[in-house]
Formats: structure tokens, sequence, C-alpha cells
């Protein structure tokens, strides 16, 4: 069973090598990204909730900027990917995190695009940052996406 819960200060270590992990094997990412991966600089401000595995292994992560209750990044280990732990991390923020949500996601992440309008995520806008050109996506209240 996977658990989602906040962040604590004791997972800073594994949580800095889970998202180390992540940016360097995004082939989707520019491959200076992986020379920045630093977790707590990258989501400075922002809440962070994890998914644990049974054996209390950090697998996953989702950090929110509350104020514009925009989500700043969802990853999930590799070897745990399609199995629905980003799923369980956007579900975990329905209780507390008022709606309209908003995320960014760069056009050549087609995977995560895919898996976002599955969510009933929709396209809000276009645009272009240092990383590339990205769509910024919006869902609702009403919205329950499937898998």
């Amino acid at each position: 069973m996977i658990t989602i819960r906040d962040s604590q200060p004791s997972d800073s270590t594994e949580l800095q090598a889970l998202y180390e992990r992540f940016v360097c094997g995004a082939d989707w990412l520019p491959v200076s990204s992986g020379q920045d991966a630093d977790f707590a600089i990258t989501t400075e401000g922002e809440r962070v909730f994890v998914a644990v595995s049974e054996t209390g292994q950090l697998i996953g992560a989702v950090t929110v900027w509350e104020p514009e209750s925009f989500i700043h990044c969802l990853f999930v280990d590799c070897r745990y990917q399609g199995q629905g732990v980003g799923t369980l991390l956007l579900d975990s923020l329905v209780q507390w995190l008022p709606f309209p949500w908003k995320l960014k996601c760069l056009t050549v992440n087609r995977r995560a695009l895919d898996f976002y309008r599955r969510r009933g995520w929709h396209k809000l806008e276009t645009g272009l940052d240092q990383q590339g050109t990205y769509l910024l996506l919006g869902r609702e209240a009403n919205v329950i996406g499937h898998g």
C-alpha cells in the first residue's frame, strides 16, 4: 500500500536523490537541467507531499505553490511509473487545495501531457521559457479523470 503524507525534514536526502534521478532520466528536459537539480532550491516556499512505498521508500512527490494552487513538480520513481502513484499524489490535494489548479508541462513531455489529459486537465495557454515550449494546463473541481 502506498501512503501519501507531508514531507518531513528527515526526507530531504532521499527526496533530493529521487529528484536527481528523475531530472537526469528525463530525456525531454534540456541537458543543462541536470546541473540545476537542487530540490530544496527548486521548491523553496512550496508545500511538499511524498508517496511512500510499503517498505518506507520515497517513490514520488508533488509540490504546490499554495497561493496560486499551482502544482510545480510531480514526479515518480521510474520503477513505479504507470502504477497510479502520480494519480494518488494529485488526488491527495483535493481535500485542501482550492480549485482551479494550474501547472506547466513541456510540450515535448508527451507522456505527462497524456497523463494530465486523462485526468481532466485542459490547455489554458502556450508559452516559452528557458526549458522550451510548454502548455499551461488547468483543472476544475468537477472534473474526475481516470487512468
